[in-house]
């Protein structure tokens, strides 16, 4: 026979032990972040998806106007260009239906873009298709594991490798003579050879893109320990705004990441944790000194949310990553008339 007052008892004993509050909401934020760090990163290997929406709407002329698609808002964005013009090299000429393009990610270099990476899907969050040109070192631990299997890419040697992982993909790697490699990473429901077919179909249909990016953010001061850091910049949206964000991967796993956006910081509002104004230029905002997080609005509704993981013995993080956006370039808002089209 089950004691009732025992059950109480133990309860009790559990609820004694359970740490504070203010540990478990540190915990479950770091635990978001870690994840948020984990799309980041698998986006530019071309094996993740566009972050969930949040249902965050704000005004302004950066605002979706009218749908593309299934799936797409139609982004005003800003006029493009930047400091670093970047040319996107090759795109595939075949997709299956109702694939639109949904995101583009750079990584930067000193002054070279050595990488660029762009994701089609058929809506948020839905089955993507990635083309990643070119490659870094510091993408080496994105890598796709695997046994490699050997492929002919109109001509040129190849490998494809299917990965069973958190979630079925199938990843094309290929380099012709004289010319960046290329990955094409494929993310359906599909069978593994269903994928497989999908995946040298889209391969054997990349060509050459006449267009171009531009890399508007930049830098002017960075933590010692991130100063020559290659830094990742990635376009898309979230529900209808669009939303760039700048990510810089140091060691020890430590990460500094810059959201830009309509609805960049709005989206973090619910956060229970001490908050204090802050001002930087002609900006207001607030932070959260706990989180080493920082959120300011700029003009025309575009929101900033900042985050610098904790550094070296000594450093005052909060005081680093102040520096770090009073320093920012923000550069012209990016052009997002390419979300939607194939």
């Amino acid at each position: 026979m089950i004691d009732s007052e025992a059950i109480r008892t133990a309860f009790a004993a559990l609820a004694d032990q359970a740490p504070p509050p203010d540990r478990i909401r540190a915990a479950l934020a770091a635990r978001v972040r870690q994840h948020h760090r984990r799309r980041l990163v698998l986006r530019l290997a071309g094996a993740g998806v566009v972050a969930a929406s949040t249902g965050v709407a704000t005004a302004g002329v950066w605002r979706a106007t009218r749908p593309s698609g299934p799936g797409f808002p139609v982004l005003d964005g800003g006029p493009g260009g930047g400091w670093l013009d970047v040319p996107l090299q090759y795109r595939p000429a075949w997709l299956p239906q109702r694939y639109g393009e949904s995101a583009r990610t750079v990584v930067v270099d000193g002054e070279r873009a050595p990488v660029i990476s762009r994701d089609w899907q058929p809506g948020p969050a839905e089955q993507p298709i990635s083309l990643l040109v070119g490659w870094h070192p510091s993408l080496d631990a994105d890598r796709p594991g695997g046994t490699p299997e050997n492929v002919e890419v109109n001509g040129a040697p190849g490998e494809l490798v299917q990965v069973d992982a958190d979630r079925f993909a199938t990843y094309v790697t290929w380099r012709a003579p004289g010319q960046p490699q290329l990955m094409v990473s494929v993310l359906t429901d599909d069978g593994a050879d269903a994928q497989r077919d999908l995946a040298m179909r889209v391969a054997r249909s990349v060509r050459p893109d006449p267009g171009r990016i531009g890399v508007g953010p930049r830098f002017g001061w960075r933590p010692a320990d991130m100063a020559t850091t290659p830094w990742r910049l990635r376009h898309g949206f979230q529900d209808t705004d669009w939303v760039q964000d700048v990510v810089v991967n140091g060691t020890g796993g430590r990460q500094l990441l810059i959201s830009i956006g309509a609805g960049a910081a709005t989206k973090f509002e619910n956060t229970t944790v001490a908050t204090e104004p802050i001002r930087i230029r002609e900006w207001k905002g607030w932070r959260i000194p706990e989180m080493n997080q920082l959120f300011l609005t700029l003009p025309a509704g575009v929101e900033v949310f900042a985050q610098l993981d904790s550094g070296p013995a000594g450093e005052q993080t909060m005081s680093a990553l102040t520096r770090v956006v009073e320093e920012f370039d923000f550069g012209p808002w990016p052009d997002m008339s390419w979300v939607g089209n194939r």
